[in-house]
């Protein structure tokens, strides 16, 4: 009986220990603080727009109204000789780059990539070197970033800077945090001719313009005496009435 008893008293002690653990545990899970949600940065439409090499990027984030995000739109660039994109020498060409801010959390911005030579012809930026265009072999894609950057933040008194976490958490070569999100898409290079554009002639010869316009044989040689300049001051003495006054 006592031994029955005693198997009774010992099964009721192992109920309450499991019992309380399971209470400490759940009074320990309630008062955890909860878990800090990531920065989210994504580009989820680039579109091709009517004129060529024009394009519209939108996207969205859980970024403060205001925050500035900067897009840019690049093409990588590899030496002509080498047929590899992957090589550690490749370099790249910022063909166009904007500054957007973050409104209900969304963003939107065109980006145009080409310019007009001075023959008219359309190019992209690194075309406009000769040397470079014959030496580099450029990548069928371009690839467009979305960047977030705390220290490139224009903040008002109310606003403050979020704390960045997450997958898309970068660190630059100073250690500086940022996010980036990018997505890749083939992009053709630029074609086509529009008309030239037009050059002022502050654009040439450093300022000066073109010097052979300037007539260099026209003088005046009508010499034009000076107006006298009037004046109520004179040199001669007072008069009576003067001394009066």
């Amino acid at each position: 009986m006592l031994t029955h008893l005693y198997q009774f008293a010992l099964q009721k002690i192992k109920f309450s220990q499991v019992t309380a653990c399971s209470l400490l545990s759940l009074l320990c899970i309630s008062c955890s603080p909860p878990p800090q949600q990531g920065v989210e940065l994504k580009i989820n439409e680039i579109k091709a727009a009517s004129r060529q090499g024009v394009y519209n990027i939108a996207g969205s984030t859980n970024l403060p109204d205001d925050s500035r995000i900067a897009i840019t739109a690049l093409r990588y660039l590899s030496p002509a000789h080498e047929r590899s994109l992957t090589s550690q020498h490749n370099t790249y060409s910022i063909l166009a780059r904007q500054i957007v801010p973050v409104s209900a959390g969304k963003w939107q911005t065109t980006l145009n990539f080409w310019q007009v030579s001075t023959d008219g012809s359309y190019q992209e930026a690194w075309q406009t070197e000769a040397a470079l265009q014959n030496s580099l072999q450029p990548a069928t894609s371009v690839t467009f970033i979305a960047t977030y950057e705390p220290s490139a933040q224009l903040l008002t008194e109310q606003q403050t800077i979020p704390e960045l976490q997450g997958r898309l958490v970068r660190f630059s070569a100073d250690g500086e945090e940022y996010v980036q999100a990018s997505q890749t898409l083939p992009v053709t290079l630029a074609s086509g001719k529009t008309a030239p554009p037009k050059v002022l002639p502050e654009e040439t010869n450093g300022g000066w313009g073109n010097r052979s316009d300037l007539d260099l044989n026209t003088s005046n040689t009508t010499a034009t005496r000076p107006k006298p300049i009037k004046t109520n001051q004179t040199n001669a003495p007072l008069s009576l009435a003067e001394f009066l006054r």
